[in-house]
């Protein structure tokens, strides 16, 4: 058998199509043609395309998972320097700090994609709500809220009184929780407010941690001791 003719055979195992071939080893694709009549290279083909595509895919992936990782890294960055400079410029206005208290006390601090604040008190709610429009910039149709009942109450009157108290209507599907004995009467469940922002995450994270340094540095400077 002639070298090439064997090469031939070889490249042609390996998913290798007649141009290839022809183009590697110099051989017409009529030649070829001869020699690859009868045989059925077909399942031979499949299989090693489907494991170059599987090493091509995890190489690729890898790749992926690099650049946006890298890209995941500058946008942290960016928020962690917006969020400086805000700071400087809202530390001082009580709707800015209050939130972020409110935040650190009673928001999910855990999660990094979503903004959460859970609470049954519309007036902590509401703050936490203009906070998000005012100071952050959010729209309204990007404030979503998502209610926690108990069996006895009535989704219908829940969802608008919420809606009427925070001026939203975008709601999640309803959680309803099991009945307890002994629990304190709640007249209308408990409200999250959701903001799924990464970015917006990541600036009141910072905030959070900053916020100790922040009330402390302005604590004003009373006199010692009794009026006079």
């Amino acid at each position: 058998m002639r070298s090439d003719k064997g090469k031939a055979f070889v490249l042609r195992r390996a998913g290798k199509s007649y141009a290839e071939i022809a183009n590697e080893l110099g051989v017409a694709k009529s030649t070829l043609s001869t020699w690859f009549s009868g045989v059925d290279f077909s399942k031979a083909i499949r299989s090693e395309l489907t494991k170059q595509a599987t090493k091509k895919g995890a190489v690729h992936l890898r790749e992926l998972h690099k650049v946006r990782g890298a890209a995941l890294a500058v946008r942290y960055d960016l928020a962690e320097k917006e969020a400086l400079k805000e700071m400087e410029l809202y530390r001082r206005i009580p709707l800015f700090t209050t939130a972020i208290a409110m935040y650190w006390s009673e928001g999910d601090t855990y999660g990094r994609n979503q903004v959460r604040l859970t609470s049954t008190d519309p007036a902590m709610l509401k703050i936490f709500v203009t906070f998000l429009g005012t100071i952050c910039g959010i729209p309204k149709d990007k404030i979503h809220l998502a209610l926690f009942i108990y069996p006895d109450l009535s989704e219908v009157k829940c969802k608008r009184f919420w809606a009427k108290e925070l001026g939203a209507s975008s709601f999640y599907k309803t959680q309803v929780l099991a009945a307890r004995k002994n629990t304190k009467k709640v007249s209308y469940g408990l409200c999250s407010v959701v903001v799924s922002d990464t970015y917006l995450k990541r600036k009141i994270m910072l905030w959070i941690d900053r916020l100790p340094e922040m009330v402390l540095n302005t604590v004003p400077q009373l006199p010692k001791g009794g009026k006079k």
